[in-house]
């Protein structure tokens, strides 16, 4: 059954009508985030496979994007963008403490062990965003089989508004539809700035299930 859209709402940030095909793509994605969110073994499994498949296929894409350095102009600041390294870990770790009493969290532990394993994965492309030499956010680029990515980002809360959001996943999403890969973001039914701020960047509203909006970028 399609969904009437609600008026109230920009258009933009309306998803299509369900189809019986869509309505099958919704539940297999929140099935495979509720797997990982509970850690289940088959989520495991698939994401083995997936960084076997990376390992393989996706190694000069991330050398590539080991060289992406760009600056952000958001509200009254410039910063800065480019991939996280080993030199970063401590700069890293500091960041995600800061996270724990967020609702929405990266796909990874956030303990030391965690964000090593985050800047050395071969599927992931962390990319963090500099307000002079401090780290300030965190923009997780995943890349999964055959040559699809999803982005997520966390920022310091003092910079929610600064703008940098968007230009950061318009950054990151320049970089990724470069490479030939669909690049989608996920975005939690509650979370209307992130909504928003996805679409004004270039994402494009595609379905909606009963956990979080998709979007892919054009």
């Amino acid at each position: 059954m399609s969904e009437a859209p609600d008026r109230r709402e920009r258009p933009d940030l309306v998803p299509p009508p369900v189809s019986f095909w869509t309505g099958i793509v919704s539940r297999a994605e929140v099935w495979i985030y509720e797997l990982n969110e509970s850690g289940h073994w088959f989520f495991g499994f698939y994401d083995w496979c997936n960084e076997i498949w990376a390992r393989l296929a996706f190694r000069s894409v991330r050398e590539r994007a080991s060289r992406l350095d760009e600056p952000l102009a958001g509200k009254d600041i410039t910063a800065r963008m480019r991939m996280l390294g080993s030199e970063d870990l401590e700069d890293f770790v500091a960041l995600l403490e800061t996270l724990d009493q967020h609702k929405y969290l990266p796909p990874h532990r956030l303990d030391r062990s965690g964000a090593r394993a985050a800047l050395e994965r071969a599927s992931y492309l962390p990319f963090g965003v500099f307000d002079e030499e401090r780290l300030v956010g965190y923009w997780l680029v995943r890349l999964f089989f055959p040559r699809r990515a999803a982005t997520g980002v966390w920022m310091l809360s003092e910079y929610f508004d600064s703008g940098l959001g968007t230009r950061g996943v318009f950054t990151t999403g320049t970089f990724t539809t470069g490479e030939g890969f669909a690049d989608y973001i996920t975005v939690p039914l509650d979370n209307t700035a992130s909504l928003r701020g996805a679409v004004t960047a270039g994402w494009r509203v595609v379905r909606k299930n009963h956990r979080f909006y998709v979007l892919v970028r054009d």
